[in-house]
């Protein structure tokens, strides 16, 4: 209540006539007393001249008194009149008024001032004199104005003295502090409708300004205060309004900026990042979410984040790039692994003023990249070991023949047996290498369409039948589809069946058996080459379909291949739209699966 403004101001005003007042009151008072006891000295200096001029020039002393006694009458005064030399007569001129105190002429004659008079000066005071009591009655002392004038001729040495109370002056006083009390309370009634009128013509608008203020706080700018004068409490209602404005565009823009960052921050395949000096993070988008909760898990970060405050620290890895961002004062690039996978790292400080705040990170996963420049580098390695072996017999052979190592017909024809199948090997090598290239760009185009599988699976299994019965091995074929029309690549997949084939019996001893499956499955037809030779080691199987890749790491002729077939028959079942997996025990054989659409996905031909 107290800290309203209509209170303060009401307060303030009151306070401010009160302080008036007084010092009007104090101030008419003071010219009162001094226009009173003037006055009052002036007509008691008068008073007292005339009645001395009466007492000195006529001789008749009671006519003298008699005359003095009516002067003293008329003026409501006291006189006493003492003897020279300190022989009083106290002379009681005006004993019928009782209103005016007795004073002995003892005490006047106490008096500095008064005693002037004895040096023929006419001497005035304003004083307080003990008066004579009352009988029964304690002495006390009341203040007077008092006129002493000398009475000096060749027969008389003596002075007369009139005094009079001060009643009239505080009478006086007495009325003027009423009057001015009535005009306090009259004023501080005005002042408090006065006060009340101009604080609701203040406060209104102020409320208005308040309840417009609220609403800015909650965010709502969109609130007006209709307030239309030309003083200042009009311009402070046109500023509001003005200022509710430029904060609704400067909000507004801020807000698109946000959500344009936001947006930005989620679409982006990158993890991005923001944290403070202390590695708090500040701010994260969903790959950086996913990426931490990676960390949490792999190096046990929970109990350094406090999750109920949702304050999280970043991991130690991370830091360490921190502070060297922060203590270099610049960019820093380089490479963190999580959960097996490579990101690279750029990250970058961030400046308030002149001073570090943190940083920004940019965690991009590298991983396909680095893999991909693994694969290359393997490739080429793998390319020159795979050619430097047929060319380094080509060259040897050659050379043999060239310089008559070999004297017969027979030594001869072996050797260029032994070139001729070598450059068969190399010329493989490249068209599969060739054909790989050209299926991974996508300029391989698949003649998918209805044909016999039955017939193309007698085929394949025909061609292999003398290469099993020479090695002891029993290649059979198991038909178990309902119908033998499918859609496929007849030339493709032929050289798919003929590459796992020929692998099954490569990698299958003597005794063993090779066998090819068929049936249906959830709207789909598979294809499967079973063998019960050595099997594929655990370790090796994800990575069998990948280029030059040999489980039984061989680099030799004789039964190893290029380890380009499986990748080669991968894409070719991918360019049917279907998928190729391999399951296998070591010690008791393999089995590839193929599941390929019974009927052909449109606009997906290659």
């Amino acid at each position: 209540m107290l800290n309203r403004v209509v209170v303060k101001l009401w307060f303030t005003i009151i306070g401010l006539v009160a302080v008036v007042l007084t010092v009007l009151s104090l101030t008419l008072m003071s010219f009162l007393d001094g226009f009173y006891e003037k006055q009052r000295t002036e007509d008691l200096k008068q008073l007292a001249q005339n009645i001395a001029h009466v007492i000195l020039v006529y001789k008749d002393r009671e006519k003298t008194l008699s005359i003095a006694r009516e002067l003293v009458d008329v003026y409501d005064t006291r006189m006493v009149i003492t003897g020279s030399l300190g022989k009083y007569i106290n002379q009681d001129v005006d004993r019928r008024d009782k209103t005016i105190p007795e004073v002995k002429a003892e005490e006047f004659l106490k008096h500095p001032v008064l005693r002037q008079a004895r040096n023929d000066r006419i001497a005035v005071t304003r004083d307080f004199f003990q008066v004579v009591p009352d009988k029964g009655r304690v002495p006390r002392y009341e203040e007077f104005v008092a006129v002493a004038v000398p009475l000096h001729s060749p027969d008389l040495n003596n002075e007369l003295i009139l005094y009079q109370t001060m009643d009239e002056l505080r009478e006086t006083t007495n009325k003027t502090t009423w009057l001015i009390f009535y005009a306090a309370v009259i004023g501080i009634i005005l002042t408090t409708f006065f006060a009340f009128f101009l604080s609701t013509r203040i406060t209104q608008p102020l409320h208005s300004m308040k309840k417009a203020a609220d609403l800015y706080a909650q965010g709502d700018f969109s609130a007006q205060i209709s307030i239309r004068t030309n003083d200042e409490i009009g311009d402070l209602a046109s500023t509001f309004n003005h200022m509710a404005s430029r904060l609704n565009d400067l909000i507004v823009a801020l807000s698109r900026e946000k959500e344009q960052l936001s947006s930005v921050l989620k679409s982006m395949v990158d993890a991005v990042m923001t944290f403070d000096h202390h590695g708090r993070i500040i701010v994260t988008n969903p790959p950086a979410e996913a990426l931490l909760k990676a960390w949490e898990y792999e190096q046990g970060m929970e109990e350094d984040n406090d999750v109920e405050k949702g304050i999280k620290f970043l991991p130690d890895s991370m830091r360490s790039i921190l502070e060297q961002a922060v203590r270099n004062a610049e960019e820093v690039v380089t490479d963190v692994v999580v959960q097996g996978r490579i990101y690279a790292v750029v990250m970058a400080p961030l400046y308030d003023d002149d001073q570090i705040r943190g940083a920004v990170a940019v965690l991009r996963d590298m991983t396909q990249e680095r893999r991909l420049d693994k694969l290359r580098q393997d490739f080429v390695a793998n390319v020159s070991h795979e050619l430097r072996t047929p060319l380094m017999m080509l060259q040897g052979y050659s050379e043999a023949i060239i310089d008559d190592i070999a004297q017969t017909a027979e030594e001869k024809k072996e050797l260029a047996q032994i070139i001729y199948d070598e450059s068969l090997r190399m010329s493989r090598l490249v068209n599969e290498l060739l054909d790989i290239a050209r299926m991974e760009a996508g300029y391989t185009q698949l003649d998918i369409r209805p044909g016999n599988l039955l017939q193309l699976e007698d085929k394949v299994i025909r061609k292999f039948n003398g290469v099993a019965k020479e090695q002891g091995i029993c290649l059979q074929m198991d038909w178990q589809a309902p119908d033998s029309m499918f859609y496929f690549d007849a030339d493709r997949l032929e050289q798919v069946l003929t590459n796992l084939i020929d692998n099954a019996i490569r990698h299958t001893g003597q005794g063993g058996r090779v066998t090819l499956r068929t049936f249906m499955q959830d709207e789909m037809y598979i294809i499967e080459v079973a063998d019960t030779g050595s099997g594929i080691p655990a370790d090796d199987l994800p990575f069998v379909f990948e280029r030059f890749y040999k489980a039984d790491k061989a680099r030799t002729r004789g039964r190893a291949g290029t380890g380009l077939g499986l990748s080669i028959v991968k894409n070719i079942v991918e360019g049917h739209h279907g998928t190729i997996t391999v399951r296998s025990k070591l010690g008791e054989g393999t089995t590839f699966s193929i599941q390929l659409p019974i009927q052909p996905e449109e606009g997906r031909n290659r």
